[in-house]
């Protein structure tokens, strides 16, 4: 065989595989089961075909759905996006979970994966379409695609949370710092000795009256979301 043969060989074989990658039959027989096949079925005396539907399909493919707008909603296929407000950067930080839940339904979904090469091999699973199978993982990938494309604007709302909770961390250690220079250490207080309990309340009332203040702040750190 010469080598323009054979690649004339292999070109037609590449050609006859992706004729039928994109094919599929939904066979339902007389008594409502649905099986599905890369191939139509054998031919079969007329009295046992009754009852017995063939409908070809269409499994073809493998890039991303598209990011589509409904109203003010984005969709990637059936799956709703998230809306982003910078205002509230929950949303942007909740992201990264999000990726990860739908990452993690693609690869643990066997009929998410690979789903032509599984119908070459027989294994699907018959009991679901793999049209729905194989648009649901279109529709994954384009949702994660679009989760990484928000990552530019993730770190710009991160880095402001931070820069946030670093300035109010400085106001807490500077109100620190001048509590414990005006009021100094805690005193020994005994109970048996008035002029320690009475130093020891002057102390105290010296010492908490930065507390109102010193929780407020603390408290704003702790509403700052990925604090």
């Amino acid at each position: 065989m010469t080598l323009r043969l054979l690649f004339n060989v292999c070109l037609l074989l590449i050609v006859v595989n992706q004729a039928h990658a994109g094919k599929l039959y939904k066979i339902v027989d007389a008594e409502g089961n649905v099986t599905f096949s890369q191939f139509p079925p054998a031919p079969q005396p007329e009295a046992d075909q009754q009852g017995v539907t063939v409908n070809e399909m269409s499994v073809s493919g493998e890039s991303a759905s598209q990011v589509r707008l409904v109203g003010n909603n984005q969709y990637c296929g059936e799956i709703r996006l998230p809306s982003l407000n910078p205002k509230e950067p929950e949303g942007y930080l909740e992201l990264d979970e999000l990726r990860q839940a739908w990452q993690n339904e693609m690869e643990g979904d066997t009929d998410l994966n690979n789903v032509r090469f599984r119908m070459y091999m027989g294994r699907y699973n018959l009991s679901r379409d793999p049209s729905e199978a194989g648009q649901r993982k279109r529709d994954l990938q384009c949702a994660i695609e679009w989760v990484d494309k928000q990552q530019g604007d993730v770190a710009k709302v991160r880095n402001s949370l931070n820069q946030e909770a670093a300035k109010l961390n400085q106001q807490i250690v500077r109100l620190k710092a001048k509590r414990d220079k005006q009021c100094g250490s805690e005193p020994y207080r005994d109970p048996h000795q008035p002029a320690s309990t009475a130093l020891w309340e002057r102390w105290s009332d010296c010492y908490y009256q930065y507390q109102d203040e010193l929780y407020e702040l603390e408290y704003k750190v702790s509403e700052i979301p990925g604090q």
